[in-house]
């Protein structure tokens, strides 16, 4: 692979990389004029020719694998070595500097840094060719790199073309960094963009999410609508408490541009008021009895809310925020509001975590809404008589779709009992004996479900959806054993709803499920920082299109709603906006997406969406604390958990137990803290950045910090203190700490309730394990259902039973 002079009119420019010793290198040839701005681009700079080839080399492997440092080895023999360092943010000037320097400077031969640091350290070869010719050089990427870090289908002859375009980018604009440095030509950027268009389908006429329920009603007002608990309505009764509610709230001064929050446990009560709010042409806030109090008055002052809907002890609870709180009527009907309601308006607004310290709410339209309806009509073929689980809580947005998909179709929606969405003897239940077709699962969840669930045909289940987070190759195969149904794993966010999927029961690549590729209206588009098509197997940032598709924005926040929808750089439409996504994808030569992470804070903790600046911001607040940073680490059990590492004000030491009740009352469960490592001082880069990078892993002695010392106070609890240790892996239990704030999640949860049953033999539900998670609290439990079980024995069975304990 000779790189002739690049002056030399007479020789031409080529630059491969090398392989296995029996793959050919390719060539790719400068013409006259690239040739020449090469060279004059080293003259201006100030270097070697050869260090404007070296730059371009070094950007080109940064670009495919974000990996910032580097060896470059000189010299014939090697016998050189020069450590670089890329980053995306280094203009293209300022790495040929770098190249420039290290070419001249040089360095003894050092040994590598050990096989185990290949996936850190990259090794570049970088030596003259022995043609004889001075200012001659090869340009090699060895087999490491070559073999490790390109797929199969992205060789090294697309990597060369990549490489040269990147090259002449960089002569020509060498004030741009590297992460907006060209890797397609125009006309190949042209055909990515062109490409994403193809298989994406067009759904006019789209309407109000709520009128397919109207009719439903109207068709057959007898079909049940929803089960939950015992308790049936039909879509009739639903009908007609809904404009009961209606009426009440347009009585409130509720009506068309409204924002209504919603605070109503799993219940028909709730189809009721998401039904009431929408025929007003008002838009819902979702809420959740299980959140804080300080939470829910957040979100509600921050979207302004005319009112909240609430059923039992809501009211007395929401009492004090300080707007109207209008019951949902649990018998009644009236007549339906003439209220028009058009596609442009909002449905609803989603509160996720917020990257600058308070939640923020997503506006979507009816348009918007009604687009995952229609593509979900279409895939599913839902109709009467079909039964949909509904477990996820309101917050989150796939329970819209596990509500409104059935409520569209005629079908019923079966409900998991309030608080039961991890109950995996429950779920049981309701997929194998009340003839359920359509389930979705967070991929954590479904593990836990076949990992603990009893085993149980489900013969009605038709289709299992994934989505919220990475799911592995292994689920599928767990997956493939328990059940004959489909399994789609899907990817979305609040912003635009599911946007791709991979749907199948096998698969032969190995580590996680591909994201897929575009559902419905949707053209999925992988770009770099200038927002131009990056090729196939090179990291970019997910980009969304799709008219009608996206949320209109932030509420009240025009800024964020500017940085993260951005005009189409190649619309189809006239006005036609991306939405980025932030997270890190990469095109196989198939078509194919794969997730690779995020481009900024963001982190998921089981399937939530946790935006680590606002959990700092909480913290913050707290008197005790002068600084902090949250970060995500791996538990043992390979779940991500997060990790808050806080440093006191003065000398006292920070009080952790305090501080992790403090944010009890403010975050949601998924955002709390797992641990808390107070140190003297957080680390800080040269520049006075937060270095992430040096904060300590967390210890077992920083997960015990928050242990208490109130010893059990019966044979009963120091039995359930030994099956926390057991779960938790720690040892140090206080009978009134609480689960979440001594290592506790939701899905160890799951394991140590079903310890607790087995070992009990008593059925204690995760509703009131979590009324009160303390050992305590789990002692009680399991004496009421040990006082319940008794009640239906002999006195002599009874005896027996209880000698236990």
């Amino acid at each position: 692979m000779a790189n002739d002079e690049v002056n030399d009119p007479a020789q031409h420019q080529t630059y491969g990389t090398a392989g296995a010793a029996d793959r050919a290198a390719p060539a790719v040839r400068l013409t006259d004029e690239d040739r020449e701005q090469v060279a004059e681009a080293a003259r201006h700079h100030g270097v070697a020719a050869p260090a404007v080839l070296l730059a371009a080399l070094l950007a080109t492997r940064f670009r495919r694998t974000r990996r910032e440092n580097a060896e470059v080895r000189l010299a014939p023999d090697g016998g050189h070595v020069v450590p670089v360092t890329v980053t995306g943010d280094l203009t293209f000037a300022e790495l040929l500097r770098t190249a420039g320097q290290a070419l001249s400077d040089g360095a003894p031969a050092t040994a590598p840094a050990g096989e185990e640091a290949a996936g850190t350290v990259e090794r570049l070869f970088f030596h003259p060719a022995g043609t004889g010719t001075p200012a001659s050089h090869t340009v090699e990427a060895g087999e490491r790199y070559a073999a490790g870090t390109v797929d199969e289908d992205v060789r090294a002859a697309a990597w060369a073309d990549h490489y040269v375009t990147l090259l002449l980018d960089g002569v020509r604009h060498p004030g741009t960094t590297v992460d907006r440095l060209a890797l397609l030509t125009p006309a190949q950027q042209a055909e990515a963009v062109a490409a994403a268009d193809t298989g994406h389908e067009e759904y006019p006429g789209l309407r109000p999410i709520h009128l397919a329920f109207e009719e439903a009603a109207r068709r057959d007002p007898g079909a049940v609508a929803v089960e939950a608990g015992g308790r049936s309505a039909t879509y009739g009764e639903l009908d007609g408490r809904a404009n009961l509610l209606a009426r009440s709230l347009a009585d409130a001064g509720i009506g068309a541009g409204s924002l209504v929050a919603v605070s109503v446990e799993r219940s028909p009560e709730l189809v009721v008021a998401l039904l009431a709010v929408l025929r007003l042409g008002a838009a819902f806030v979702p809420l959740e009895p299980s959140l804080p109090a300080e939470r829910i008055a957040v979100i509600t002052a921050d979207a302004r809310a005319a009112a909240v809907v609430v059923r039992g002890e809501e009211t007395v609870r929401l009492r004090g925020l300080g707007i109207p709180l209008v019951e949902v009527p649990t018998t009644g009907s009236a007549e339906a509001p003439q209220v028009e309601v058009r596609p442009e308006h909002a449905a609803y607004v989603y509160y996720t975590s917020g990257s600058t310290g308070t939640p923020k709410g997503t506006v979507l339209d009816h348009r918007c809404a009604a687009g995952r309806l229609e593509w979900l009509g279409r895939r599913y073929g839902l109709r009467p008589g079909d039964r949909v689980v509904h477990k996820t809580p309101l917050i989150f947005d796939v329970a819209i779709w596990e509500i409104f998909g059935p409520l569209s179709a005629g079908a019923t929606i079966l409900m998991a009992d309030p608080g039961a969405e991890s109950d995996v003897v429950h779920l049981s239940r309701l997929l194998s004996t009340e003839r359920t077709v359509f389930a979705h699962f967070v991929p954590s969840m479904l593990d836990a479900y076949l990992s603990l669930a009893p085993e149980a045909a489900c013969p009605d289940l038709r289709w299992v959806q994934l989505s919220g987070e990475a799911a592995s190759v292994h689920l599928l195969e767990r997956f493939a054993e328990r059940f004959d149904a489909e399994l789609h794993n899907l990817y979305g966010q609040t912003e635009t709803s599911e946007v791709a999927g991979w749907e199948g029961r096998s698969y032969e690549g190995t580590g996680g499920l591909p994201i897929g590729r575009a559902l419905g209206i949707y053209r999925l588009l992988v770009l770099d920082e200038a927002l131009r098509p990056v090729p196939a197997g090179f990291p970019g940032e997910l980009c969304v299109a799709g008219t009608g598709g996206l949320a209109r924005g932030y509420l009240n926040r025009p800024g964020q709603t500017a940085d993260r929808f951005v005009p189409h750089p190649c619309p189809l439409t006239p006005g036609e906006r991306l939405y980025r996504t932030g997270d890190l994808v990469a095109r196989d030569g198939d078509g194919e997406i794969r997730y690779l992470g995020r481009v900024d804070d963001q982190v998921k903790i089981r399937g939530c969406r946790v935006e680590t600046g606002e959990v700092e911001a909480v913290l913050r607040a707290h008197p005790a604390l002068r600084a902090c940073a949250v970060t995500v680490f791996q538990d043992e059990d390979g779940a991500a958990q997060l990790a808050a590492y806080v440093v006191g004000e003065g000398q006292e030491p920070v009080p952790v137990g305090e501080l992790a009740a403090f944010a009890e009352e403010r975050l949601p469960v998924f955002m709390l803290p797992a641990v808390y490592v107070p140190l003297p001082e957080l680390p800080h880069t040269p520049s006075g950045k937060l270095d992430r990078l040096r904060l300590p892993a967390p210890t077992l002695e920083d997960r015990q910090a928050r242990a208490g010392a109130e010893e059990p106070q019966s044979p009963l609890e120091e039995q359930v203190v030994a099956l926390w240790k057991e779960v938790l892996g720690i040892e140090n239990v206080g009978r009134t700490d609480s689960f979440f704030t001594v290592g506790g999640n939701s899905l160890k949860s799951l394991q140590l309730l079903n310890r607790v049953n087995t070992t009990f033999e008593v059925q204690v539900s995760v509703r009131s394990f979590f009324a009160n998670p303390t050992v305590e609290g789990v002692a009680d439990a399991v004496e009421a259902a040990l006082f319940e079980l008794v009640a239906g024995l002999s006195d002599e069975e009874a005896a027996k039973l209880l000698s236990n304990f």
